[in-house]
Parts: C-alpha cells; sequence; structure tokens
C-alpha cells in the first residue's frame, strides 16, 4: 500500500491580503525568500515541520508538505482562523492538487526488462540522467518512477485512492513480467 508523503493544494481567499501584515502580526513561523522581496507573498507554518502554506497578496494560496489530505485540510483551516483573529474576513475556495506516495514492490528490479516489458512508448529511461524508469501507461491515470531496489513513486495523482489502484496496477504487470 502506497504511502503519502506529500499533499499540495490551493485555494483562493476571496479578497486581496496585505501579506506583509499578516506576516508581521501573526503568531507562527514566518520566511520570506529574500530581504528585499517586493512583499507580494508571505509563507507562513504553525510550527516546524507542518505544512507550508504561501500566501500572495492576491488572496490565493498554496499550501505543500502535508502528509495527509486531513493535515492539509487543517493547514487551511488554520490560515482562516488566523486571518479571522486579525479581523480578515474570507470566503476560502480549497481544492487538492497533487498528491505523492511512496511504495516499495518488495524486490530490485532490473530496469533494461522493466522498459522492454512495459513497452518502449510508455516507459523513459535514461540511466545517465535520471536513476529510474519513468513509466506513464495509458489506462491508469499515474505517473510511476520505478528504481532498481523496487522503490517506486508516484507523483502527480489526483486522490489517494488512484494510486493506491495505480500501484495494484503496477505490481501486477511487473510480477508478470519478471517472473
Amino acid at each position: 500500500m502506497p504511502e503519502t508523503v506529500n499533499v499540495v493544494a490551493s485555494g483562493k481567499l476571496g479578497r486581496e491580503i496585505d501579506v506583509s501584515s499578516v506576516g508581521e502580526d501573526i503568531d507562527a513561523i514566518v520566511s520570506y525568500p529574500e530581504k528585499d522581496y517586493t512583499n507580494d507573498v508571505v509563507y507562513l507554518r504553525r510550527d516546524e515541520g507542518s505544512p507550508m502554506v504561501t500566501l500572495f497578496r492576491s488572496g490565493s494560496y498554496h499550501i505543500t508538505g502535508g502528509n495527509s489530505l486531513d493535515e492539509t485540510e487543517r493547514m487551511k483551516d488554520w490560515m482562516v482562523d488566523i486571518l479571522g483573529e486579525l479581523g480578515i474576513e474570507t470566503s476560502p475556495t480549497f481544492a487538492i492538487k497533487n498528491i505523492v506516495q511512496t511504495a516499495d514492490l518488495g524486490r530490485e528490479v532490473n530496469l533494461n526488462a522493466l522498459t522492454i516489458g512495459l513497452g518502449l512508448e510508455q516507459t523513459e529511461y535514461e540511466p545517465e540522467q535520471f536513476p529510474g524508469v519513468v513509466y506513464r501507461p495509458p489506462d491508469i491515470d499515474c505517473v510511476f518512477l520505478v528504481f532498481g531496489s523496487g522503490k517506486v513513486v508516484i507523483p502527480g495523482a489526483s486522490d489517494v485512492e488512484t494510486g493506491a489502484e495505480g500501484f495494484e496496477m503496477l505490481k501486477s504487470r511487473i510480477e508478470d513480467l519478471l517472473a
């Protein structure tokens, strides 16, 4: 079963935000990318190791680094709550954009054989450039990065179930090919 390692979400707050004031007034870990930055964005973390909110002056935001959908949504709720405490009323939208999962096939994989077996049209394998096979099956809504160790990274799944179902299909195909 794949493990979710990163959830990316985004949304809009329905209004412009004075991000420099927000950065000064909240009780959170805040960082700006550069000292002379134009203050069009502020980066917020509730505490060390929590997901990060990138809040733009336009009122758009991105949340990255959540280990689950719930954790990511809680981070959005926290941001909305702290803005409310500052007297900033919002009407937020929220959508999951990307889920990254990892899994293990439980065996080492011959990547040359895998590339040929899965089809050259659906795979990319250039070991001088990247140490894994990039597999884009036409019938599974996932991309897979398969490494010789048997580790698999599933970037860009639209939801947890898609990644899990895709991994089971991949695992079955690999077992059939390399049996």
